[in-house]
């Protein structure tokens, strides 16, 4: 059955999708895994308010389970509401179904709150908790680069780049660190630029303002 609504939902029928799906748990309402695939459905969609209930729901059915929890807490993350989404990501980390991912969006969140020195110790904890998972490498590296800490930096981005080596974002990011630190950048941006040159002129303004920054600093 899931199987047919994950098809709907790959070819860009999401309505139909979330019907079919809202069917089945009307049919099938103690089905965990149904409330979890329409939870994310609705969140992907920003229907927040149907998510919220739905969730809600679920968990006085399945009070125990940390995966609606983390639905939740994900949820809330995604609306922005940062508040609620703080205290269920510090419970999940008690749980080891959701610790590792709960520390991670921990820092996500704490990014978002502009704490980028509280954000950077639950990164790189979750960095530590997965160091083969280069989201954790680079949430580790994007908040050094805001804390100017570029040498610090590097190593997790060049790690990253090792597990995910066609990344545009990642080989631009690297670029610019090793412009930062005086090192030969132009390789990283040809390739940046190679593999989307969108991108690479979407943050075109990035290196721009960068490079002015470090030519004002050399004429101080």
């Amino acid at each position: 059955m899931f199987e047919q609504i994950k098809a709907q939902w790959a070819a860009g029928k999401h309505e139909a999708a979330v019907v079919a799906l809202t069917k089945y748990l009307n049919n099938h309402p103690n089905d965990l895994d149904g409330y979890l695939l329409l939870a994310s459905f609705l969140t992907i969609l920003q229907d927040f308010e149907q998510a919220e209930p739905l969730l809600q729901k679920a968990l006085v059915k399945f009070p125990q389970q940390p995966s609606l929890r983390y639905a939740l807490a994900t949820l809330y993350y995604q609306a922005q509401a940062y508040d609620k989404a703080l205290p269920l990501f510090m419970a999940l980390r008690n749980d080891k179904e959701t610790r590792e991912d709960a520390t991670f969006m921990l820092g996500e969140t704490y990014l978002q709150l502009n704490q980028p020195q509280r954000a950077l110790g639950y990164a790189l904890t979750a960095a530590e908790m997965a160091p083969n998972k280069s989201d954790a490498n680079v949430l580790v590296a994007d908040i050094m680069i805001q804390l100017q800490m570029f040498a610090q930096a590097q190593p997790y981005l060049a790690k990253a780049l090792q597990q995910c080596p066609d990344s545009a974002a990642l080989s631009f990011k690297y670029g610019l660190v090793m412009l930062v630190l005086g090192q030969d950048y132009h390789a990283y941006f040809a390739k940046a630029r190679k593999l989307d040159e969108q991108y690479f002129n979407d943050h075109r303004q990035q290196l721009d303002d960068i490079i002015r920054f470090l030519n004002a600093q050399h004429k101080e």
